[in-house]
């Protein structure tokens, strides 16, 4: 509820004003009163109102005066002038304090009432422009974090250089600069246990996997990072005083992963396979031990492709060649890929949206050039998350999907021509469902304010009560509601009252006085005014029809 106080020396403005101001119209609460500037300013400073109603010639310091003084503090309260005396150069000095407005008295209710109306809607349009500035500012910090990661993630992959713009200021910021390093590569066996993991199950073993390595490294090597790479792959890239041994830090490296692998059978039944790379002097060398650490796996899984032996390899062990790591075409850096794909599901069309995808699989490189047949269910695997992930983040709706069915269906993809038919399909589809981009979580209130409505329209359903039950400032979920559906809460209300009330009567088993109450009206009268409002006849002339 918006908080208004008074300052006035007179006895009578004070009741008064207390008595003519709609207190419920306005959804606003009496907050103190003060009968000079002195008791104005301490009034003012505890109770924090959000509307000041003030005299200007009181005893001790004058209206503007206390005014001056609290907008010096940085109190943002709204102040409204009420003065006997019309007086340019106070007129003026409360222009300059940004003061609501100057009313001389004695002044009308209804001059009162519009005030006050006018200055609660402006203080609802900056509360709702601070709470989209935080949603904002929030948004961008992820985002900025989620960068900084994907930046991680894109220099492993070899898609980003060490020389990139950007990625300087991750090392800095890492700690990473004055450290010597080792990469570490956890694959994920496709063994029973996550062969028939939906999309979304296999999203929550990602997590669950991080959660466990995440603490382990916490505990027992805290200058690390962990990233998830792409498909079952993810890195941990360790950093270490320049003065440990290289034997050290790889032997301290090994114990670690064989923990994790350790952790990870015990705790969510999953096999894994680690590969070690080498230890680097430099952060931008850690690409080069992530490549070794590529190899050391690619050795163990020739060695044991059932995932039999040890799950720990470790660079130098076994005979790794020059070839290099993971087949497959060198694919463009998946933050771009994310903004380009988030910009083409808001303006682009379907072609946009499907050259992105296909450029990003390694398709446009070098279409002659096929990649091995099992690098592409991965990476359709990759851009299916990531297609379903933008569509989220821009308010978009796909439909309903099997994702047993798709997982299904991507397994089934081993070639560029079977990715880009794929791909095609889902994106025409979502381009022909596409509506203008609304927030996830802004849709997700309304739809539950909907969902609240439809369950419980025939009780005394208020804004506050659901607010309430929310946690949102019933104001800005009024605007909310307004902006996604086009009405206003309560006239949504009673059109569902009124469709319901419609149904009932055209069934003809109740009285129309039984129908309003079903619908939440003990008022038949006015039941019926706003039947004949919303359906153009009344009542009883539909029980006739």
């Amino acid at each position: 509820m918006w908080k208004i106080a008074i300052v006035d020396d007179d006895f009578q403005v004070l009741r008064g004003l207390k008595a003519i101001i709609p207190w419920e119209e306005l959804d606003a609460e009496w907050s103190g009163e003060a009968i000079d500037g002195e008791q104005g300013l301490e009034l003012v400073r505890s109770a924090r109102p959000d509307i000041v109603l003030t005299d200007l010639y009181m005893p001790g310091i004058s209206g503007i005066e206390m005014i001056e003084q609290l907008r010096a503090e940085g109190i943002e309260s709204r102040f409204i002038i009420l003065s006997g005396y019309s007086d340019f150069e106070y007129a003026r000095q409360a222009i300059r304090l940004g003061v609501e407005d100057y009313l001389t008295k004695p002044g009308t209710v209804e001059q009162i009432r519009e005030v006050l109306f006018r200055t609660i809607a402006a203080l609802e349009e900056t509360y709702a422009r601070k709470l989209e500035q935080g949603e904002l500012l929030e948004s961008l910090q992820t985002y900025e974090r989620l960068l900084a990661g994907e930046r991680m993630v894109s220099f492993v992959n070899g898609t980003l250089k060490a020389d990139e713009p950007g990625l300087e200021l991750v090392a800095a910021k890492a700690g990473w600069t004055q450290q010597q390093h080792v990469t570490a590569i956890i694959e994920v066996l496709r063994k029973e246990r996550i062969q028939g993991l939906s999309i979304a199950d296999w999203n929550l073993f990602q997590f669950a996997v991080t959660n466990v390595v995440q603490e382990l490294i916490q505990g027992e090597w805290p200058q690390a990072d962990y990233v998830w790479l792409y498909g079952y792959q993810s890195a941990i890239l360790l950093h270490a005083p320049v003065e440990m041994l290289q034997d050290a830090m790889t032997e301290r490296a090994a114990a670690l992963c064989r923990r994790i692998a350790d952790c990870l059978q015990s705790y969510l039944g999953l096999q894994v396979r680690i590969g070690i790379g080498g230890v680097k002097q430099a952060w931008p060398e850690l690409k080069a031990s992530a490549d070794e650490a590529f190899q050391a796996l690619f050795y163990q899984e020739m060695r044991s492709p059932a995932g039999a032996g040890d799950a720990i390899a470790v660079y130098g062990t076994g005979q790794p060649d020059e070839a290099g790591t993971t087949p497959g075409p060198v694919r463009p850096d998946r933050v771009r890929f994310f903004q380009d794909l988030s910009g083409a599901m808001q303006d682009g069309s379907a072609e946009e949206m499907l050259d992105l995808i296909l450029a990003y699989a390694g398709c446009r490189a070098n279409p002659e050039e096929e990649a091995p047949p099992l690098y592409y269910p991965v990476v359709a695997a990759e851009i299916w998350a990531i297609f379903q992930y933008c569509t989220a983040r821009t308010g978009l709706r796909m439909e309903e999907v099997d994702q047993q069915v798709v997982l299904y269906e991507l397994d089934g993809i081993t070639s560029c021509r079977l990715l880009e038919q794929w791909f095609s399909m889902k994106v025409r589809k979502l381009s022909l469902a596409r509506k203008p981009a609304v927030s996830s979580k802004h849709q997700k209130t309304v739809e539950t304010m909907i969902q609240y409505i439809h369950d419980h329209y025939a009780e005394d359903i208020t804004l506050e009560d659901l607010a309430g039950q929310l946690y949102i400032s019933k104001n800005y979920l009024n605007q909310l509601f307004k902006r996604m559906t086009g009405e206003t809460f309560m006239n949504y209300v009673i059109r569902v009252r009124i469709e319901k009330a419609k149904a009932l009567l055209l069934e003809g088993n109740d009285l129309i006085y039984e129908i309003a109450e079903k619908v939440g009206y003990q008022n038949v009268p006015y039941f019926s005014t706003l039947f004949k409002k919303y359906c153009g006849v009344n009542p009883s002339d539909l029980m006739k029809k």
